[in-house]
């Protein structure tokens, strides 16, 4: 049975992820502080337990710790205190926290090379599948565990991509994409699964859990411990060149493949820098409260950055194929317009000057070649009259025309005297088909 203390502690804590951290990092501080129950800890006095935190401080910065290592578990340790109403001083322990003037580790990315070796170095669909899903989505680990991500939360998108929403249910919730290849790995696995008899519904869990856990129980999914563990290996197996500063790598297994993508998507002119820092889960300045872009939108930043998320050569030269024919029919629709407007203003020039040279000289054989609804467009009524060829439609009003044709015979028989061969059609109005010869 849980102690009091305890679960106060534990009901401050939103996600299950950060309970499993926090309680880990309690365990430790009373592991060396030599208590073993939790209710124990409220017996101490302020100066008793202010002692206790300053030695394991000094005692985890000897040990070589870094500040930010040292702070997450006083973090832990913090809580539990402040839910039990457990006065410390914690001013004066913060300032025991090291520097934290040093170069960080897991800040290199993972490179394009380096990820296809990865998948090279394994024949394992689970494994292909999640390193594609974190070079993909760029997303953290958690995002798999917390809440469980499931079928339910992917749906299917154009061009064989696959949207994933993370965190769902949650305010963080947001939507993260798959890559063309990317889903055909995803698939391939899921098909796996299918195969060796397992009942996949929406229900079932995005990745699966193959071991049992250390209680014998089997939980259907996998945890970020087994995540990190996973890509661990395969690091290992595909002989990946990393960097040991303090006690981590300048390369972290998995936040490797999110500075990677978060590079790609900063780097990428043409990708909106606002919808990129939603892609991310990034929440900055206003726009992280205020900028509610929807999924399709996201969707089509991110298609931007398809071809260099994608890991397979192959496949990124065929998304670029792609991209060309699609460019290419693009530059074709746009030569044809060119071409129509061309066109358009060659007959034009022409229009205009069989029109000049009939009011110059009378010719009317040029006129006759002329387009009549452009003339009448123009309002050059005499040139129409005298080219024999009137336009089935007209533009100008009913009255104005009506007036106009008191001057033109041929204007006027086409229309009849008070316009009686006229009907309104949309913007024009129209000679009746009866009177056409």
């Amino acid at each position: 049975m849980k102690s009091n203390s305890f679960s106060l502690f534990e009901g401050a804590i939103k996600s299950e992820q950060t309970r499993m951290v926090y309680t880990y990092s309690l365990h430790e501080f009373m592991k060396f502080s030599k208590i073993k129950e939790y209710n124990d800890i409220p017996n101490h006095t302020t100066e008793q337990i202010q002692k206790l935190l300053e030695s394991w401080v000094l005692h985890l910065k000897k040990n070589g710790l870094k500040a930010l290592t040292i702070r997450a578990k006083l973090n832990a340790v913090e809580l539990f205190l402040e839910m039990n109403k457990i006065q410390f001083y914690k001013k004066i322990l913060h300032r025991l926290i090291p520097s934290s003037d040093y170069v960080a580790g897991g800040d290199v990315p993972f490179t394009t090379e380096e990820i296809q070796k990865m998948l090279a170095g394994t024949t394992k669909l689970r494994s292909k599948a999640l390193i594609h899903f974190l070079a993909s989505t760029g997303a953290r680990p958690a995002s798999i565990t917390d809440p469980v991500l499931r079928l339910k939360h992917l749906e299917d998108m154009s061009n064989g991509c696959k949207a994933v929403k993370i965190y769902d249910g949650s305010k963080q919730g947001y939507w993260a994409f798959l890559t063309p290849e990317a889903t055909k790995a995803l698939d391939n696995y899921l098909d796996s699964r299918k195969r060796n008899g397992e009942k996949l519904d929406q229900d079932s869990p995005v990745f699966g859990n193959l071991t049992n856990n250390t209680y014998g129980k089997k939980n259907d999914h996998m945890s970020t411990k087994s995540i990190r563990q996973l890509v661990s290996n395969v690091l290992e197996t595909a002989g990946i060149d990393r960097t040991k500063l303090g006690n981590r790598f300048d390369k972290a297994p998995v936040y490797g493949f999110r500075k990677r993508f978060n590079t790609i998507l900063k780097l990428n002119n043409n990708v909106n820098s606002n919808i990129a820092e939603k892609l991310m889960a990034h929440k900055r300045g206003l726009d992280g409260s205020y900028l509610k872009p929807t999924k399709e939108e996201c969707f089509i930043e991110f298609m931007k950055a398809i071809p260099e998320l994608t890991i397979s050569d192959e496949d990124r030269n065929k998304f670029k194929i792609v991209k060309l024919e699609e460019e290419k029919s693009e530059l074709e629709k746009l030569k044809l317009e060119v071409s129509g407007i061309k066109k358009e203003l060659e007959e034009e020039v022409e229009a205009r000057g069989a029109i000049t040279h009939y009011y110059a000289y009378g010719d009317k054989e040029d006129l006759k070649k002329v387009d009549p609804s452009l003339i009448e467009f123009w309002g050059y009524w005499e040139a129409l009259e005298a080219s024999g060829n009137l336009p089935q439609s007209f533009t100008i009003a009913k009255e104005q025309l009506i007036e106009k044709a008191k001057h033109f015979p041929k204007l006027s028989k086409l229309i009849g005297k008070n316009g009686e061969n006229l009907e309104p059609k949309g913007k024009v109005w129209q000679v009746r088909q009866s009177n056409i010869k």
